[in-house]
């Protein structure tokens, strides 16, 4: 992945808030949460900006490398990012069965559904950082479509009353909103830390991914309203639903919606390949496989 841009960071950013992170801030402000994110989604730039200047320091060492060299602080590093693996692979893994179980197949046994999408993951873990960024890479223009796609197509059905009056939320629920929006766009980029110190475009994939984020919240509220926003399970599928594409095609949603599933799917691969080259590298592969068997 030398000298390559951190498209992976685009996936990473975006993951935490299918399913969960919009549902949580939009149920904080309302019909202001698109203050709060915008707010936030600086915020968190400040978070990203710390692990670039980490990221740089590296030089031509690995974390791993870096980790060992440092006894007491490496172990505690060590450890906080290994459970932050752990839990961005069992947020994504119990998101995706939840999601696909619930929407697109109901009557799939649970283990058809994450078996075949925990292998690839393994997979694409065990192929390493330069495969990651590959499958990243070559998912990252299809992902841009389908979210561009979906903002624009849902314009049409915004209702400005949905919107006002503004600035109506109390402050200390502004104040929640602008510190979620930070911590769950920025917490993902812990991973990005096994990025090599030549990483391009680093900042400018978080802010492009925030800013899509920020849209889809705008379309959600401007649609559903403050009520309906929060009374639907993954309103930002459900206001998809309203999508009609040339005037006559419709049940798109399914299609428009994969492009969160690629968030998912990324950040899984990439939890596994951080789990990988953080355990104790002599029994590396069979202590993956068994942190792995645990969550699923």
């Amino acid at each position: 992945m030398k000298k390559e841009n951190a498209t992976i960071l685009f996936f990473l950013t975006r993951s935490l808030f299918f399913g969960l992170g919009i549902s949580l801030i939009c149920k904080y402000t309302n019909k202001d949460t698109y203050i709060g994110a915008i707010i936030g989604m600086f915020l968190g730039l400040l978070i990203i900006l710390g692990y670039r200047h980490i990221i740089r320091s590296k030089k031509d060492k690995s974390l791993s490398q870096i980790l060992s060299e440092n006894k007491i602080i490496g172990i505690v590093t060590r450890i906080i990012i290994l459970l932050g693996s752990v839990c961005l692979l069992l947020y994504t893994l119990l998101i995706y069965e939840i999601f696909v179980s619930s929407f697109l197949l109901p009557t799939t046994p649970v283990f058809m559904i994450l078996i075949p999408w925990i292998l690839l993951s393994i997979y694409c873990a065990w192929g390493g950082l330069t495969l990651i960024h590959r499958v990243a890479s070559s998912l990252f223009p299809i992902g841009l479509i389908l979210s561009i796609l979906s903002i624009v197509s849902i314009v049409g059905n915004f209702d400005t009353y949905n919107f006002l009056p503004i600035l109506t939320a109390k402050p200390t629920s502004l104040f929640l909103t602008i510190i979620s929006f930070a911590g769950i766009s920025s917490f993902p980029g812990i991973l990005t830390l096994h990025f090599p110190s030549t990483v391009k475009n680093y900042a400018k994939y978080y802010l492009l991914s925030t800013f899509l984020v920020v849209l889809a919240i705008f379309c959600i509220n401007g649609v559903f309203g403050e009520v309906l926003v929060n009374v639907f399970r993954f309103p930002e599928y459900m206001v998809l639903k309203q999508v009609i594409l040339l005037d006559f095609i419709e049940k798109v949603e399914n299609i428009l919606s994969i492009a969160w599933a690629f968030d998912l799917f990324i950040t899984a691969t990439f939890s596994i390949y951080s789990i990988k080259t953080l355990v104790p590298q002599k029994h590396s592969s069979g202590t993956t496989i068994g942190i792995i068997a645990i969550i699923a």
